[in-house]
């Protein structure tokens, strides 16, 4: 065990605990603070019995086991889990502040008991965080999206009046940006997994640029589904919605019903009544929420994929779409490690002609999209689990040698 240690703090299972495992098998992970999540060895007598009642409570069982990692270093609670059912009443954004201060709260009585990093996602740890940095610990943010992506939401709302309900009013953006504010001043690291989120963080009061490290999270995970690519096949995947670039991917759809009558837009993911059933989206086939399997499938029947996303961190669709060879028409604003012109292209936001486009320059030279498609393998590689992993740690470890 290196004398370091390095406490995790993080709601859910994002990413599939993936920083604990990595900070584990450096030797370099304290403990690993969270809500509902349970050790390898099980859930215990009253988690079992839970499951024989309720049994569709197995595959959560199954999301939230902390593997790879030494059960003596699991902290969890259920108080963030209660206090996340908030969100029923308010905005999710100051749900996930009252989870947070509630993680803190089951968090505190314990204290840092000898960890001297503290690493976080968006803030996950509330004030404990400010009570670790009194302490003298030094605290790594990891900003997940941009914080500029309550404003984009907000925009999008004014410019595409009823597709969604605009729960964005400017008291949570006020809210949002403090909070955004105070982590950019307590922390000392801030991982940004994409230059776009840089570029935004940047805007923040209180930004030091010398603190911040691009992290791309890498493909984790993925599943390759071996298939034949359907030519003009093109494939969106996510919640589809005002922030993913929906209207301008429907305005691309029409412009190549009468251009290019054998490309097609497939949209896996969730969607509203309100944006599916609206007269715009008429031209985009949506295929709903999809099984791990059959989304295997959706990326093995694609030839290109396409998010023309207006705020993210950077979109794991996207290198899901890269594991599996797939040419991307997409925006800088998604996060994506996409080079424009090698493994696909870069189109302009809120531009529906220039993701049409793109998608006609691809589909009508298969030269190109052979070239692209070897390409995206290649960036795949590089930033596999592994790649992004010892990237991660170099950064943990450069902690202890500036102390």
């Amino acid at each position: 065990m290196s004398d370091m240690g390095v406490m995790l703090i993080q709601q859910g299972a994002r990413r599939n605990y993936i920083y604990a495992r990595q900070l584990e098998a450096a030797g370099l992970l304290h403990s690993v603070v969270t809500d509902a999540a349970w050790p390898v060895s099980g859930p215990g007598r009253a988690g079992r019995l839970a499951v024989k009642v309720m049994p569709w409570l197995s595959r959560a069982l199954e999301r939230r086991t902390l593997r790879g990692v030494l059960d003596g270093r699991l902290r969890a609670s259920v108080l963030p889990n209660v206090a996340s059912l908030s969100r029923l009443f308010v905005h999710e954004e100051r749900a996930y502040a009252l989870a947070d201060e509630a993680l803190a709260l089951a968090n505190r009585w314990r204290g840092l008991d000898g960890a001297d990093i503290v690493l976080n996602y968006q803030g996950n740890g509330g004030s404990f965080l400010d009570f670790a940095k009194r302490k003298g610990v030094k605290i790594v943010t990891d900003f997940i999206i941009t914080p500029k992506y309550l404003e984009i939401e907000r925009d999008e709302h004014a410019r595409w009046p009823g597709w969604e309900a605009n729960l964005t009013s400017q008291a949570v953006i006020d809210f949002y940006r403090r909070k955004v504010s105070h982590l950019v001043q307590i922390s000392d690291v801030y991982l940004c997994p994409s230059q776009a989120v840089a570029r935004d963080l940047a805007e923040m009061p209180g930004f030091v640029a010398s603190r911040v490290r691009i992290l791309p999270y890498g493909v984790s995970g993925t599943m390759v589904h071996q298939g034949v690519p359907v030519a003009g096949r093109v494939l969106f995947a996510g919640a589809a919605g005002l922030r993913k670039g929906l209207p301008y991917l429907a305005q691309a759809a029409t412009i190549l019903k009468a251009v290019r009558p054998d490309v097609e837009i497939v949209v896996a993911g969730k969607v509203a009544d309100t944006v599916g059933s609206r007269p715009e989206v008429g031209d985009l086939t949506f295929l709903g929420v999809l099984d791990r399997d059959r989304m295997a499938e959706e990326f093995a029947r694609a030839d290109m994929f396409c998010l023309p996303s207006l705020a993210e961190g950077s979109a794991t669709s996207i290198f899901e779409a890269l594991a599996n060879g797939l040419p991307v028409v997409t925006t800088a604003s998604s996060g994506s490690v996409v080079t424009d012109g090698v493994e696909g292209l870069i189109v302009p936001e809120r531009s529906g002609e220039g993701i049409a486009g793109a998608i006609v320059a691809i589909v009508s030279d298969r030269e190109k999209r052979t070239s692209m498609s070897l390409a995206a393998c290649g960036a795949a590689q590089r930033y596999g689990d592994d790649a992004c992993g010892e990237a991660f740690i170099r950064v943990i470890k450069s902690l202890g040698m500036n102390s």
